[in-house]
C-alpha cells in the first residue's frame, strides 16, 4: 500500500483522528473501500479538508478495485468493480512538489467523456479509456491518482461488456 497524502488542515474539516483511524483500517486489511466507502466522518475545527479526504478516499476504492483487493470478488472469475459512486466526478491530487503530473485539461477532457458512460448512455469504450495517453506538465495531477482511476474505469467498462 502507497503512502497516504498529507491532507491540508483547514478551518472546519472532517476529524483528523477518523479519517486517519479508517485509514489505518484499510491499511492492515480490515476494510475495503471498494465495497464500503464510507465518507460519515464529523466536521470539526481544524480538520482535514473534506474535498481532499473524498478524493483520495475514492481513488483509494478505484485502486482497490482495480487491483482485486475486494473480498467480494467470488471463485467465480467474476470481475471485480468499483461502485460507480467511487468513479463519479473525481478530483485529483496535483502531483508533488517539482514534480510533472499529467496534463489537467487533458485529463478532464477524457473524464467527461467518460462521465455518459459511467450513467448509462454511450461514448467511449475501454480500449480508448486504456490507451488514453497524456503529457506530463508542471503543477499537473498526480499520475498514480489518474492511473489508478482509468484501471478502475477499464475494469467497470469491460464488466459491462463495453
Amino acid at each position: 500500500m502507497q503512502p497516504h497524502p498529507d491532507f491540508t488542515v483547514v478551518l472546519r474539516g472532517f476529524d483528523r483522528t477518523q479519517v486517519d483511524a479508517l485509514l489505518a483500517e484499510v491499511d492492515r486489511g480490515e476494510l475495503s473501500l471498494a465495497d464500503n466507502p464510507r465518507t460519515d466522518f464529523t466536521v470539526v475545527m481544524r480538520g482535514y479538508d473534506r474535498e481532499q479526504v473524498h478524493a483520495y478516499l475514492g481513488l483509494l476504492a478505484a485502486q482497490q478495485a482495480a487491483e482485486g483487493e475486494r473480498p467480494g470478488a467470488g471463485p467465480d472469475g467474476s470481475i471485480p468493480t468499483v461502485p460507480l459512486v467511487a468513479l463519479r466526478d473525481p478530483a485529483f491530487p496535483r502531483a508533488a512538489l517539482f514534480t510533472k503530473g499529467y496534463d489537467p485539461a487533458q485529463v478532464d477532457a477524457l473524464v467527461a467523456r467518460i462521465a455518459p458512460v459511467l450513467a448509462g448512455g454511450g461514448g467511449i469504450s475501454s480500449a480508448e479509456v486504456e490507451q488514453a495517453a497524456f503529457p506530463l506538465v508542471r503543477k499537473g495531477y498526480d499520475v498514480e491518482q489518474v492511473d489508478a482511476y482509468l484501471g478502475a474505469v477499464v475494469t467497470r467498462l469491460r464488466a459491462e461488456g463495453r
